[in-house]
């Protein structure tokens, strides 16, 4: 009898074994499954730009100090709180919340940064306020995502706190639900979020920040602004992540401070001393005052977005400050991912990929050979001498300043090789037709003519080469891009919401074409 009761036991063990590795194995499944659905929003999310910048709201400075609320509104623009508490996409109300962050475990939506006292922060003291900022953690008492960048903020002073709290309190109440995050499980459940602040976040060992003494109060200044309220590494350093760089951790790795990362389809650069000790101060301060990346082309993307409600609304000396602390920062050099892409390929991945991979800023894509055609109708001298000196929205060396010439040179190689079906290729996107001038004329005369024929909103004039000369200089992918996107005044697709890319594309060059007696733009 002992003998079946005692089998009878080990079979209920390993029957619950079984079904507990089946439980586990199936939450596996879906767990993985899921980040790899996430991780193809977030591309797709990448590849589809668009450009809206709210503006800055007006204040009700009755019963409350007016200069405080005015430092607080340019605090609260050097930390580009507008940008991830608007919801951009939708065109909604500024700081109002409900932005879709897409992360590889789930999208996160902002929340509501107005004095509203049901939805928004209006009943916030300013010690809840504080403790939000500086460690993360709500009036209810829950962990915030690090999406939110408390890591950074929590080095920013109790004074300029209190004055940001100051001017949110200031800006019009709006009544606007936030919306709950949509992650996967088990990272829907904040408490887990404990296991991140361990490994990456101690606020208790942290302090604001302290100025150097040995630095120059500009230099401390930079150092203010870059480690806490701009949270530049948020963006611009390589973080820890599970498997692969696209399942990021959102925790800088501190060595790397700096050096560059991929973000949002976009490549954020290295801009610590490797690759500005021989940059000016003036040509720095350019790209946040004038859009203008260093090396040529113009800023895209994300940091388009922080430079037109942040770093553009700084004065010149606090853009000044953040220059001269960049010029200074000194981290370790990331290894190049490993590849079996031979020569050139380590180099693509670290800087080339960041606008290559996904075709950002009009760069042709990585195995494309249609994005590559009139690309590979130069030689490949004039191919590499673009790429190492810049040619249209392309930088010097992709950013990549501190790359040697033959580094660039086989990472040109090794992209050419993909388009062209070498290893490492992707299949090539379905070949689209290349519509003629005539075509581009039918496009015009049918949409744009509307608004270019007689100048209306200062529309350039067909044919004015002098009101076109702007666009003739800003290039042509540019100025396409722009009309895509509906940036620098354009009509987002001129209007014309049954147009294919390609008819666009054939109206640019038929406008273009006519605004230049020097310029050919019948390859585009």
């Amino acid at each position: 009898m002992k003998k079946i009761v005692q089998k009878l036991s080990e079979r209920k063990v390993i029957t619950c074994a079984v079904v507990l590795l089946l439980v586990l194995t199936g939450i596996g499944i879906y767990t993985v499954l899921s980040i790899d659905k996430n991780l193809k929003e977030m591309a797709k999310a990448a590849s589809e730009v668009t450009y809206y910048f709210p503006a800055y709201p007006s204040v009700n400075t009755t019963g409350r100090d007016p200069a405080i609320i005015k430092r607080g509104e340019y605090l609260a623009k050097a930390g580009d709180c507008i940008a991830c508490h608007t919801n951009s996409p939708e065109k909604g109300i500024a700081f109002a919340g409900g932005l879709p962050m897409h992360t590889p475990f789930g999208t996160i939506y902002s929340p509501n940064l107005t004095p509203d006292k049901e939805t928004g922060i209006g009943n916030w003291t300013e010690d809840q306020f504080i403790k939000a900022m500086r460690k993360g953690i709500s009036p209810t008492g829950h962990y915030y995502f690090p999406a939110f960048p408390y890591y950074y903020f929590n080095r920013i002073s109790t004074d300029d706190l209190k004055a940001i709290k100051s001017y949110l309190d200031s800006i019009p109440a709006i009544k606007q639900k936030n919306i709950p995050p949509r992650m996967v499980k088990p990272f829907n459940r904040r408490f887990l979020q404990l296991g991140w602040r361990v490994l990456f976040f101690r606020p208790e060992t942290t302090e604001t920040y302290q100025p150097n003494t040995k630095q120059s109060a500009l230099w401390n200044r930079g150092a203010y602004l870059v480690e806490g309220l701009g949270h530049c590494a948020m963006c611009h350093s390589p973080s820890y992540h599970i498997i692969s760089e696209s399942i990021s951790l959102g925790a800088p790795i501190r060595k790397y401070n700096l050096t560059g990362a991929k973000i949002q389809g976009y490549l954020a650069p290295n801009i610590s001393k490797a690759n500005l000790s021989t940059i000016s101060l003036d040509e720095i301060v350019k790209v946040f005052a004038h859009d203008r990346l260093i090396g040529g082309g113009k800023v895209e993307g994300p940091m388009l977005e922080a430079n037109h409600d942040s770093l553009s609304l700084l004065t010149h000396d606090d853009q000044l400050a953040i220059a001269t602390y960049l010029k200074t920062v000194v981290s370790q050099t990331p290894p190049k991912p490993k590849s079996s892409g031979g020569p050139g390929a380590g180099t693509y991945e670290s800087y080339c990929a960041g606008c290559h991979a996904a075709g950002s800023g009009g760069a042709p894509r990585f195995g494309d050979i249609t994005g590559w055609d009139p690309v590979l109708k130069n030689s490949i001298d004039k191919i590499d001498y673009d790429a190492i000196h810049g040619v249209g929205n392309m930088p010097a060396k992709g950013t990549c300043i501190s790359c040697s010439d033959t580094e660039i040179k086989q990472a040109v190689d090794y992209m050419i090789a993909a388009a062209k079906g070498g290893a490492g290729a992707v299949a090539p996107t379905p070949k689209v037709p290349t519509l003629t001038m005539t075509d581009g004329k039918r496009v015009y005369d049918g949409t744009c003519g509307v608004c270019h024929n007689v100048g209306f909103k200062n529309a350039p004039k067909l044919g004015d080469k002098k009101a076109w000369q702007h666009s003739i200089d800003d290039g042509f992918f540019e100025t396409y891009q722009n009309i895509l996107s509906g940036h620098k005044g354009h009509i987002a697709r001129g209007a014309c919401t049954d147009c294919t890319d390609a008819e666009l594309k054939a109206a640019v060059k038929y406008m273009m074409q006519q605004g230049t007696t020097t310029n050919n733009y019948e390859l585009w």
